[in-house]
């Protein structure tokens, strides 16, 4: 089954906006860890898709991430900060890579182990910006304290090991989705047909189915006392309890990323997606109609993967299921 190019990489884009708006913005709003090890897995798959029927692949992946920026900002404005650098760093990462590297598997692999690199280490850095380097001192003690119990003594650093099997999870993973991702064309061009027969087949048998003036002296007083509070800590610092001025400087960081960093980079990219938004109208408009279409597969795609897999295949068969129903079907 052929489609032409333009239109695959409009609906992939879609797909891709899907999964950060949707997915993503409930795994944000309800905390759910390891967002980057699934939302980023399926971003590396679908930026391959790209790569591969795009002429262009620098322009290609660059407007994508663009136009999945955005609607993800429109749709999921709980999402921090952070979820839209990882984004960004996806498809510039993926730009480069797929651009200057001739041989596409070597290309999606060292790309999908560089994104997912920055998912995971993104995590360790934020939390030693937010508790400082005492975390992982006092994980060290508490993990000390668990081996002396045990009568055992043993000279080892566990955050140390922690952050560093974490990473080689988090990095593998990403390697194992780039050589996955380097297979997926062929495979759906092979699977699309019966897939597609399935699909219809199950539509046939059932139906599957969104005062200001008081406000800026709330906001005020309230940088106010921010301001306040840190310039306390760093007078507190050295001076006094360290416990008390680890907990000062835990809540100073925690008061400066949420409402100093936080709503200067969403600023900043509201401005720039504004910009963004009046030169590729158009193309947010097509793609702000496709993404409910295909909002309407992720149900019947999951069901069939239900239905001939078990265990963690049917993910994996879902995933494969979504990306055919979503290109091939309205075609048909």
């Amino acid at each position: 089954m052929k489609i032409e190019e333009n239109n695959i990489i409009i609906r992939l884009t879609a797909l891709w906006a899907l999964s950060e708006s949707g997915l993503g913005g409930a795994m944000h709003a309800f905390k759910i860890p390891f967002t980057g090890f699934f939302l980023g897995g399926f971003a590396i798959l679908l930026v391959c898709l790209i790569a591969y029927h795009s002429t262009h692949k620098w322009k290609a992946i660059m407007q994508a991430t663009i136009l999945v920026m955005f609607i993800k900002a429109s749709a999921s404005p709980q999402s921090p900060p952070m979820a839209y650098v990882a984004v960004a760093f996806q498809g510039l990462t993926g730009a480069i890579f797929f651009s200057i590297i001739p041989f596409f598997r070597m290309a999606a692999v060292l790309f999908g182990m560089l994104a997912l690199f920055e998912s995971a280490t993104q995590n360790f850095l934020l939390t030693t910006l937010i508790f400082g380097t005492s975390i992982w001192e006092a994980m060290d003690l508490f993990f000390q304290d668990i081996l002396k119990t045990l009568c055992l003594s043993i000279d080892v650093s566990f955050s140390f090991w922690l952050i560093l099997i974490y990473t080689l999870v988090y990095t593998i993973w990403g390697m194992l989705l780039g050589w996955w991702g380097a297979s997926l064309p062929a495979k759906l061009e092979r699977e699309s047909t019966g897939i597609i027969e399935k699909y219809k087949h199950l539509e046939t048998r059932a139906d599957i189915e969104t005062n200001p003036r008081k406000k800026r002296k709330h906001k005020l007083w309230s940088l106010l006392f921010i301001l306040l509070f840190i310039c306390i800590t760093f007078i507190l610092q050295g001076s006094g309890s360290r416990a008390i001025y680890a907990i000062s400087r835990t809540i100073s960081a925690l008061l400066i990323l949420l409402f100093v960093v936080s709503p200067l980079i969403k600023w900043l990219m509201k401005k720039w997606l504004v910009k963004a938004k009046n030169k590729k109208q158009q193309a947010i408009s097509q793609l702000m109609d496709i993404i409910p279409e295909l909002r309407s597969y992720v149900k019947p795609a999951m069901q069939l993967a239900k239905e001939s897999h078990n265990g963690l295949l049917v993910y994996k068969a879902f995933v494969i299921n979504m990306i055919v129903i979503s290109l091939y079907h309205p075609q048909d």
